[in-house]
C-alpha cells in the first residue's frame, strides 16, 4: 500500500509507518500525489477520515518551514482532527527542533494576521505545540492573543498534548500557562472583546476581566504599562460593544488619581469618542481638576468637547463642573466655557448655561463681559429677555424669510446591463454577487448569465468556474449544478436556514433558485424570461414579448415561478404585439398586458389592538392614512404592530400568473399577492428577513410591496430601492417611510432622509399623510421621538424645510392628543425650528391647548415658543 492510498483508505497508522522510513528526498517526491490527494478531498466537500493523516504527512514531507505552514495554513482542512494522536503526532515530534521552532512561529504569525478569528483552532493547537516543543516563547503578536484567549477561555476543549491543569477556573489555568507573561499584557492590542466572557455567561470564575485583574495585582502583569494600553486601546475607537467591554477592565484597574494624572492626554481624547467612554474620561477629569492636578487650558479644551456634544447629559454634567469651578474661583475660564453653549442647537442646554452665567456674572466685566454679550446673540430668542436682564443685551429674531426647498431631480430609469457575453463574465459576475449577495442587479445577471451559458457550452462555463473557491453561497452552489459538479438536491437545505429566503419575499426568491438549478440540470433554457430591462428589476412588455416568441421558435417551455415573476415585472396597454403569440403563456402574457398588469389594490391602515380579521375601511373623501374601523370579524387575537392590508386580486388575473390553462399559480406567488393573514399563517413560526432584492419582485407597485413590508423593514435600504421604483403611494408607503425615519441607526437615518426627497421630487409623497402616520407610530410606541425629531432636521438641513415642517404640522395633532407621550418635547423644539426656517403662520389648536394648560415641564415650554412662532 503506497502513502496516499494508505491516507484515502483513512489508515493513520500505515501512513505514519511509510513517512518514517522516508528519507527528504523521497517525501519530497510525495507532494504531487498529496496535493492531487487533497483537491480530491475539498471536491468532496465534506469532512473525510483520511483529513487528518494527510494535514500531518504533507506538513512533515516539506522540508522546508514556509513549505510546511503554507501547507497547514490554506484553511480548507482547518478541522477537529486526530492530529494530537499516535501516531501523527510523533511524525511532528520527530522533526528537528528547527523546523518545530521556526514552522511554529510562521503558523502563529499567520493566525496573527487572520480577520476571522472563529474556527475549529486546530492550527493554534499545532502552532503551541510546535514552540513549546521547541522550548519557543510565543510571538509578542497581537492577533495571536486572539486564539490564545479563545482556546484558554474554556477548559472544555482542550487538545490531548495540552499542558494545562484541567477542571480549573480561568484564574487558576492562567497562572500555570507559560504564554500568559508574554500574551496576557497584549489583550488591548488585537480584536479580544468578544473573547472577554464568551464562555462566561454563566460563571464568573470564567471572566477574563477579573482574572486580568488578579494576574496584575500578583505581578505577572505589569501595571503602567498595561493601563497605558488600555487607555491608548480606548483611543483607537471601536464598535461601542467592544470599546465599553476594554473600558470594563480599565475600571476594574480602578486608577489612581496619579496613574489618571500620567494619561491624561488620552482622557482628554477620549471625550470625543464613544458616549459611555467619554463619560467615564469626563468622570476622571473632574477627578484630576478636585485634585489640582488639571490646567486652565485642558479644563477649556475639555469643555469646548464635551459642550460640542449631542448627548444632553453629558453636556449636562460638564455644565456642572463648570459651575463647580466657577465657584471655587476659576470665573474666567469656567464663563468663557460656559458662553459656547449659547449656540447649542438645544434651547434647554442654553438656557441652563444662562443658569450658570446668571449665578457668576456679577463679578464679570472687561474682555469676558464683551465675549458673554457677543456669545448671546446666538441665543434662541425664547430667552431674549432672560439674556437682556443679564448681559444687557437684546437677542432679535430676523425678518421672516421664506425658504423653499431645494429637491433633487426625479430618479430616472436605469438600464440593466448587456446580458453577460462569456462564461469568464459570469464568474466574474458571480464573486461580485457573493460578495454583495443582498444586490439585485448582480443576482439577475448571475441567474440569467448561467442559464445562458449552460446552455451555449456547459463544458466552457464549468473551466470558466472552476478556479472559484467553493462555498456554500446559494449563488454559487446553482453555479456548481450549471458546471455539473453539484446536484439539484444540494441547493434547498442552503435554502432552509438562510433567513433572506423565508417570509412572502425570500420564499420567491428560493422558488426561483428551485426553479433554475433543476431547469440547468435537467432542462436548460436559453435565457431566462424575468431578467429585468431596468436595475429596479422592471421588465418592458415589448422585450418579455420577444423573448416568449424566442422560447416559442426553439420549443422552450416557461418555468412557471420564471413566468410569474416575469408577468409581476410587466405592464402595459395591449399594444406590445403579444396577441401574435401561440403558446399557452403567449395566450396568458397577452391577456395579461390587455390589463395593464397586476391590478392596483386599496390599502387599509390596521392599527395595534385591533382583533385579527378586523376589517379597515376609508371612506370616500377621508383624507389618506385615516383610519375608521368596522365591526370585528372572528379573530383569535389582537394585532401587535400597525400595518396595512389589501384584498386579493381578482381570481381570473391571478390565474393568468400560470404558465398554462390548468396549471397551478406557484405558491410563493399566490402567498406573495394573496391575503396576509394567509401569508403569515404559512410561514408562522419560520424565521426571516428582507434584503434589497425585495423591491425588484414587484417594481412597478410600490405600495404593494410596502404593504408585505411593514412593519418590519429588514435592510435601511428599502426605502430609498422602493423611491427608485414606480406606483402609487397609499398608506403602507407612508407609514413605511414614518418607521424608516424613526430607525436608530445613522445609515438608516440617511437613507430615509435620501428616499424623502427622492419622493418628493416625484411628487409621490403626501405630508400630511406622512405626518399622521408617523404621529400614529409615536403614540404606539414603535418609534421613538427624539429619533424622529433628528431625522426631520437633517431632511431640512439636506434642502427640504418646508416638506419637514408640513410633515410636523400634520403629526402635531396627532402627538398631542391626551395623554401627551414622553419625548414630545423634542418634536416640539425641532418644529420650532422648522416654523422660523420656512416663515410658517397660524396656529395649531393642539399645540396652542398644551402651552396654555399650565405646567412648567419642557414640552409646555416648547409649545408655548411654538405657538408664539405662529402667531
Amino acid at each position: 500500500m503506497d502513502l496516499v492510498t494508505a491516507i484515502r483508505n483513512a489508515d493513520p497508522a500505515r501512513a505514519a509507518e511509510l513517512v518514517a522510513g522516508m528519507d527528504g528526498a523521497r517525501r519530497s517526491a510525495e507532494l504531487p500525489g498529496l496535493e492531487a490527494l487533497r483537491r480530491e478531498l475539498i471536491r468532496r466537500d465534506s469532512v473525510r477520515p483520511g483529513w487528518d493523516a494527510l494535514l500531518v504527512v504533507g506538513a512533515v514531507c516539506h522540508s522546508t518551514p514556509a513549505g510546511a505552514a503554507d501547507w497547514l495554513a490554506r484553511g480548507e482542512l482547518d478541522s477537529h482532527g486526530a492530529w494530537d494522536r499516535p501516531p501523527l503526532i510523533g511524525l511532528l515530534d520527530g522533526q528537528p527542533a528547527a523546523w518545530q521552532r521556526e514552522t511554529g512561529l510562521r503558523l502563529a504569525n499567520r493566525r496573527a494576521g487572520r480577520a476571522d478569528d472563529w474556527g475549529s483552532g486546530l492550527l493554534f493547537g499545532i502552532a503551541e505545540h510546535l514552540l513549546r516543543r521547541s522550548d519557543t516563547p510565543p510571538p509578542a503578536e497581537p492577533g495571536f492573543v486572539v486564539d490564545w484567549m479563545r482556546d484558554r477561555s474554556s477548559a472544555l476543549f482542550r487538545s490531548a498534548v495540552t499542558v494545562l491543569p484541567p477542571d480549573v477556573d480561568l484564574r487558576t489555568r492562567l497562572r500555570a500557562d507559560s504564554f500568559t507573561p508574554v500574551l496576557a499584557p497584549l489583550v488591548f492590542e488585537g480584536p479580544t472583546a468578544r473573547w472577554f466572557d464568551h464562555f462566561a455567561r454563566r460563571d464568573d470564575a470564567e471572566r477574563w476581566t477579573p482574572a486580568l485583574v488578579a494576574l496584575v495585582a500578583d505581578g505577572t502583569i505589569d501595571r503602567a504599562p498595561f493601563l497605558a494600553r488600555g487607555f491608548a486601546r480606548l483611543v483607537r475607537g471601536g464598535a461601542p460593544g467592544e470599546l465599553r467591554t476594554y473600558l470594563d477592565l480599565v475600571r476594574a484597574l480602578e486608577p489612581g488619581v496619579a496613574e489618571l494624572a500620567d494619561n491624561r492626554r488620552a482622557l482628554l481624547a477620549l471625550l470625543d469618542g464613544d458616549s459611555v467612554v467619554a463619560g467615564y474620561a469626563l468622570e476622571s477629569l473632574m477627578v484630576l481638576e478636585g485634585a489640582g492636578l488639571l490646567g486652565e487650558g485642558e479644563l477649556a479644551e475639555a469643555a469646548g468637547v464635551v459642550l460640542a456634544r449631542p448627548e444632553k447629559k453629558l453636556v449636562r454634567a460638564q455644565l456642572g463642573w463648570l459651575d463647580r469651578v466657577a465657584a471655587g474661583g476659576r470665573v474666567e475660564v469656567a464663563l468663557r466655557a460656559v458662553a459656547g453653549c449659547f449656540g447649542h442647537p438645544d434651547r434647554q442646554v442654553q438656557g441652563q448655561a444662562l443658569k450658570v452665567v446668571k449665578r457668576h456674572v456679577r463679578s464679570v466685566e472687561g474682555e469676558l463681559l464683551a465675549e458673554l454679550r457677543a456669545a448671546a446673540l446666538l441665543l434662541d430668542p425664547a430667552h431674549a429677555s432672560v439674556a437682556a436682564e443679564l448681559l444687557g443685551v437684546e437677542v432679535v429674531l430676523d425678518a421672516w424669510v421664506v425658504v423653499e426647498d431645494r429637491l433633487p431631480e426625479p430618479p430616472r430609469p436605469v438600464a440593466m446591463p448587456v446580458p453577460l457575453a462569456t462564461p469568464a463574465e459570469v464568474a466574474e459576475e458571480l464573486a461580485a454577487a457573493m460578495a454583495a449577495p443582498d444586490e439585485s442587479t448582480a443576482f439577475e445577471r448571475v441567474l440569467d448569465g448561467l442559464a445562458r451559458h449552460a446552455w451555449q457550452d456547459r463544458t466552457a462555463l464549468a473551466a470558466a468556474l472552476a478556479p472559484l473557491r467553493p462555498t456554500w453561497e446559494p449563488l454559487h452552489v446553482l453555479a456548481r449544478i450549471a458546471a455539473g459538479t453539484a446536484h439539484p438536491e444540494d441547493l434547498p437545505p442552503l435554502l432552509q436556514y438562510r433567513y433572506q429566503y423565508g417570509g412572502v419575499f425570500g420564499s420567491v426568491l428560493a422558488a426561483r433558485l428551485h426553479e433554475t438549478a433543476h431547469r440547468l440540470a435537467a432542462d436548460p433554457v436559453p435565457f431566462l424570461l424575468s431578467t429585468p430591462t431596468w436595475c429596479n428589476g422592471a421588465l418592458d412588455g415589448r422585450e418579455l414579448v420577444a423573448r416568449l416568441a424566442r422560447y416559442e421558435e426553439l420549443g422552450v417551455r416557461p418555468g412557471p415561478v420564471d413566468f410569474a415573476q416575469a408577468l409581476l415585472r410587466t405592464a402595459g396597454d395591449g399594444s406590445e404585439g403579444a396577441e401574435a403569440l401561440t403558446s399557452p403563456a403567449g395566450q396568458r402574457l397577452a391577456a395579461w398586458l390587455r390589463g395593464g398588469g397586476l391590478p392596483r389594490r386599496e390599502s387599509t391602515v390596521v392599527p395595534p389592538g385591533t382583533a385579527s380579521g378586523t376589517v379597515q375601511e376609508t371612506a370616500p373623501g377621508t383624507a389618506p392614512g385615516t383610519v375608521q374601523e368596522t365591526a370585528p370579524g372572528k379573530a383569535s387575537g389582537t394585532v401587535r404592530h400597525r400595518h396595512c392590508e389589501q384584498p386579493a386580486p381578482a381570481a381570473d388575473r391571478l390565474d393568468l400568473l400560470a404558465v398554462a390553462d390548468g396549471a397551478q399559480v406557484p405558491e410563493p406567488i399566490r402567498l406573495l399577492l394573496g391575503p396576509r393573514r394567509e401569508a403569515e399563517e404559512h410561514y408562522w413560526g419560520r424565521a426571516w428577513q428582507i434584503d434589497g432584492r425585495a423591491t425588484a419582485i414587484l417594481p412597478r407597485h410600490r405600495e404593494e410591496t410596502a404593504v408585505r413590508l411593514v412593519p418590519r423593514l429588514g435592510d435601511d435600504r428599502l426605502p430609498l430601492l422602493l423611491a427608485e421604483n414606480t406606483g402609487p403611494c397609499g398608506p403602507a408607503v407612508h407609514l413605511l417611510l414614518a418607521l424608516s425615519c424613526g430607525t436608530e441607526s445613522e445609515r438608516g437615518r440617511a437613507a430615509a432622509v435620501d428616499a424623502l426627497l427622492s419622493f418628493a421630487a416625484q411628487r409621490a409623497v403626501d405630508p400630511g399623510a406622512l405626518g399622521r402616520a408617523a404621529g400614529a407610530l409615536v403614540r404606539d410606541g414603535a418609534v421613538r421621538p427624539n429619533r424622529l425629531a433628528r431625522t426631520l432636521t437633517e431632511l431640512a438641513a439636506a434642502g427640504a424645510p418646508r416638506l419637514a415642517w408640513d410633515v410636523l404640522a400634520a403629526l402635531l395633532p396627532v402627538l398631542l392628543a391626551a395623554p401627551v407621550p414622553r419625548g414630545a418635547a423634542e418634536l416640539l423644539a425641532t418644529a420650532v425650528d422648522r416654523a422660523r426656517e420656512t416663515g410658517a403662520r397660524g396656529g395649531i389648536d393642539a399645540v396652542t391647548r398644551v402651552a396654555t394648560g399650565g405646567g412648567r415641564s419642557r414640552t409646555v415650554t416648547e409649545a408655548g415658543n411654538l405657538a408664539a412662532v405662529l402667531g
